[in-house]
């Protein structure tokens, strides 16, 4: 007698990332919300200079943290794939091995270099000696990250974007209880930032705990202590370049959201620098969605492509439409209420970024529609050109950035980054198109 299981019918590849997106979005629903209090208590108790201090600071530790993040999830899952499917363990488990000592190395690093710069970078943001001291020690968060790399990329191999998508609501909600209890009890400004510092380290040591235990249950010790001894990057062909190219992609990705609030901070003052954040802030209902795409259809655009599947097209492109139509509900709701939504939720002072929301809602939304076409292009063999794209594209925003915000303040930026961020889709769109209709013929005829 069958079972129900052994009749049913396997689940396309668009429903699977759909199940993933819905298992993640609801986790980042939960998380957006969170912050979105944090960010709105923080603005109305500390006004707009103390609250610019602290998105300074984060932001310097997050800026940091990610110069030296080699974003090992995705070569996990690129190169994972094929073994994972073969039940290679051992290939599997040298290659986890190789990410995990990378991460070790390069999080590490990263953290002493933040620790040692913040008196040297800290007075350029306008920051005096008692800010200088808490971007310092801000600074040690860093550390508690090590690892997260490949933990995440254990959780997305093996499917587990449940758990995935719980961590993302672990470090919000402790921040949201820390600052409202703080709030009530009238805090000072060095126990808001020290709740901050244990939200982050909270998730990130929830992500490690997970993503170690999904590899002892699904991979386990070796066997022979030569399937973890002596590993090289050169063992898996294309690795070493897969790494350096998500690498530098994602220090790109920091230009838009990071680099550019402490320009902001350098060139317009910490109270521009609290209201082009809080403005990030809003259009990340965009930009984290735009994140969770990538993460959900990287693992199955790799397998239709590598298969020869027809799905391939039919995720990359109706994910990429459905995320146009997302974004531009937001822009049409933030042009007409976006001073109303501002001044409802953080105060009169902050309806100044009301014009520059809209703008990155829109600069969200082209993001939001690109963020299927560039895990296509990298499940495709194409990494290293869509890097070149989105450099094109930084630079771009950096010379206009400068450039505008000297004439237009803020307005400016959101120009910038409008202008940015139409590049990316327009080129992988039409990198996509072509290869869909060459290499697949071959891949089949070679069957």
């Amino acid at each position: 007698m069958s079972s129900a299981k052994a009749i049913s019918p396997v689940q396309s590849p668009m429903r699977r990332v759909l199940s993933n997106f819905l298992l993640l979005a609801r986790g980042r629903v939960v998380a957006a919300l969170m912050l979105f209090g944090v960010t709105a208590l923080l603005a109305r108790v500390l006004g707009p200079v103390e609250f610019g201090m602290i998105v300074l600071i984060e932001t310097y530790a997050l800026l940091t943290r990610g110069l030296l993040n080699f974003k090992l999830f995705d070569a996990i899952v690129r190169f994972g794939v094929p073994a994972y499917d073969a039940k290679d363990t051992r290939t599997l488990r040298r290659l986890i091995q190789i990410c995990w000592r990378l991460d070790l190395i390069t999080t590490a690093s990263g953290a002493i270099i933040a620790i040692l710069l913040a008196p040297v970078v800290g007075p350029h943001m306008g920051m005096d000696s008692n800010h200088v001291f808490f971007l310092t020690l801000y600074s040690f968060v860093i550390f508690a990250s090590i690892g997260n790399g490949t933990s995440r990329g254990l959780l997305r191999l093996f499917d587990k974007f449940d758990i995935i998508g719980k961590q993302m609501s672990v470090g919000p909600l402790v921040r949201f209880v820390g600052v409202c209890i703080a709030w009530w009890f009238d805090a000072s400004f060095a126990v808001f930032i020290s709740i901050l510092a244990i939200g982050s380290i909270s998730e990130d040591l929830y992500l490690n705990f997970y993503g170690w235990r999904e590899y002892r249950k699904k991979i386990g010790p070796a066997e022979n202590s030569q399937d973890t001894h002596n590993m090289r990057v050169d063992e898996f062909t294309g690795l070493r370049h897969f790494i350096w190219v998500t690498y530098w992609q994602a220090n790109v990705d920091m230009v838009p959201k990071r680099i550019t609030v402490m320009l902001a901070g350098y060139l317009l003052g910490a109270s521009e620098a609290g209201l082009l954040r809080l403005a990030r802030q809003f259009s990340s209902l965009l930009s984290q969605p735009a994140a969770l795409i990538r993460q959900v259809v990287f693992l199955d655009l790799t397998r239709s492509w590598n298969q020869g599947s027809s799905d391939f097209k039919v995720v990359a492109y109706r994910t990429a439409m459905l995320g146009a139509l997302f974004g531009l509900v937001f822009v049409v709701v933030a042009l007409f209420f976006g001073e109303a939504l501002l001044q409802l939720t953080v105060g009169q002072e902050y309806i100044a970024a009301a014009p520059v929301l809209a703008l990155l809602l829109f600069a969200s939304t082209l993001d939001l529609t690109a963020s299927s076409l560039r895990s296509a292009s990298y499940a495709i063999g194409h990494a290293g050109l869509v890097l070149r794209v989105y450099t094109l594209s930084a630079l771009l925003y950096l010379v206009m950035f400068f450039a505008l915000t000297s004439f237009f303040s803020l307005i400016g930026a959101g120009i910038a980054a409008c202008v940015g961020a139409a590049i990316p889709p327009m080129v992988m769109l039409n990198l996509i198109h072509k290869s869909i209709l060459t290499i697949p013929v071959v891949k089949k005829k070679s069957k």
